[in-house]
């Protein structure tokens, strides 16, 4: 049985939603939706992607109404912005926690009554219930973050944008394909300069015609991107601007790198409306990106089923991998042990490794991450994500697929750099200079989350 994938859904403000927010006004106009969840059985020979739920923000891009939504009726919203937004002016960065997070970002969960008992022992603190006693009541479950639970990115940058020598660093973002269009990723993206696009010639003779940004396996061809098919790519152009979209452009999101060092090669090879792919292709992909000057590799995918044949591939790649640990269990969606019920690639345990967890904002393993303290090197910033979408979009993710951006993003920016480290050194840097926490003792081999900071004043030894 291969892993399970939850993704959850855009659904439109319902009336109760509605008139939720006309009653509380001073809240930021920033409207998380929640959906369903979609889950599938898979057949031994399929992958899938380890994202959790997908939720459109009504004030970047709203959301058709369909006659399906009307089931759906949980719904969620954030305050903001930060009271101290980063140093940059990119338009969305005062909701960017996982960069800095002042305290003031949180979350209110509006829900069924009758709902409320069950998700208030998975989740956090329960609000006064709304008036009432019958299955149209609501409750208010809410969230709220702790200070410096973050990546300490903004003096990281400064460290950086202050380095010279800097090198190029391309990261393989293997998963469901990206909208290379987008506005904030349009500078993002790796070239394969021995190709001519669209002549129909493999002219770098490497077995892929046209491969101008990559490949996409679920096809045999070189459309990494295609308009009409937007949701099949939510969860890979998530991925991408966590890790490159533009920094200081007036629009947006900030990424965590510098995109004239940092690029992305695309290869698409999971469905990304089903979260499904064959073992096949991510072998092929992770061969690609070897063979084409890759530096790390990002993995927000996962199955149960020990694939010997991607194994072997990441054993004999010089690549560091970063892979998401999972979202819990196939029912109920709460994380689990991987060091008893293992998940691959994240359970292997080559040293070219790093597994990553989901952290929630308040300092807490996401209720849904996987976790491990043996298998899971450290957690990250996982909860409430925002970054970009298909078609110029902008929209919050949760889950360990979220997380694992984060840390190749921070492997990307140290690597490139650091012209002297290894990638052995990048993850060395990274393990040995995380931020302790009480929480996630005795969940991930470091105890920890990383700091950017920390990592980028490592040094490495001499002796």
């Amino acid at each position: 049985m291969a892993r399970l994938s939850r993704f959850e859904a855009y659904v439109p403000l319902s009336t109760d939603a509605s008139r939720f927010f006309k009653k509380n006004k001073q809240l930021y106009n920033s409207t998380l939706f929640f959906g369903g969840t979609f889950m599938k059985h898979l057949s031994r020979k399929l992958l899938c992607l380890l994202g959790g739920g997908l939720f459109g923000i009504a004030i970047f891009q709203a959301v058709a109404p369909s006659a399906a939504d009307a089931s759906f009726q949980s719904f969620a919203i954030t305050t903001g912005p930060a009271f101290r937004p980063l140093k940059t002016n990119d338009q969305y960065a005062s909701l960017q926690w996982a960069y800095l997070n002042d305290g003031t970002f949180e979350r209110q969960v509006v829900m069924n009554y009758l709902q409320l008992t069950e998700e208030a022992l998975l989740d956090h603190r329960l609000a006064e219930p709304a008036a009432g006693d019958g299955p149209a009541s609501r409750a208010y479950l809410t969230i709220e973050s702790q200070p410096n639970i973050d990546l300490n990115l903004e003096s990281a940058w400064q460290l950086y944008d202050e380095t010279e020598n800097k090198r190029e660093v391309v990261v393989a973002l293997i998963d469901s394909g990206v909208d290379i269009t987008h506005p904030d990723l349009m500078d993002s993206f790796w070239i394969n300069s021995g190709e001519i696009a669209g002549d129909g010639i493999d002219n770098d003779n490497n077995g892929y015609v046209d491969d101008v940004y990559g490949w996409n396996f679920i096809d045999n061809t070189a459309v990494i991107h295609d308009s009409s098919l937007s949701n099949e790519e939510n969860h890979g152009t998530h991925g991408a601007g966590t890790i490159a979209a533009s920094r200081g452009n007036e629009i947006g999101i900030a990424g965590i790198n510098d995109n004239q060092y940092v690029k992305l090669m695309v290869l698409k090879t999971v469905n990304g409306t089903r979260g499904i792919g064959s073992y096949k292709a991510i072998v092929a992909a992770i061969q690609y990106a070897e063979a084409n000057g890759a530096d790390i590799c990002n993995l927000s995918l996962g199955t149960y089923t020990d694939y010997p044949e991607i194994q072997e591939a990441i054993a004999q790649s010089k690549m560091l991998f970063v892979a998401a640990c999972g979202n819990g269990d196939s029912y109920y969606n709460i994380g689990y042990d991987i060091d008893v019920s293992p998940v691959y690639p994240a359970s292997y345990p080559q040293d070219n490794i790093i597994s990553v967890a989901s952290l929630n904002f308040d300092g807490n393993l996401s209720n849904s991450s996987n976790y491990g303290k043996n298998s899971v090197d450290l957690a990250a910033p996982g909860e409430s994500i925002l970054s970009t979408l298909p078609n110029g979009r902008y929209g919050m993710m949760s889950g360990t697929s979220m997380a694992a951006p984060m840390v190749s993003g921070l492997a990307a920016m140290l690597y490139s750099s650091h012209p002297d480290w290894s990638l052995a050194d990048v993850k060395t840097a990274l393990l040995s200079s995380v931020k302790p926490l009480d929480s996630l003792q005795d969940k991930v081999l470091t105890g920890g989350i990383p700091d950017a900071t920390a990592a980028m004043q490592w040094e490495k030894s001499t002796s």
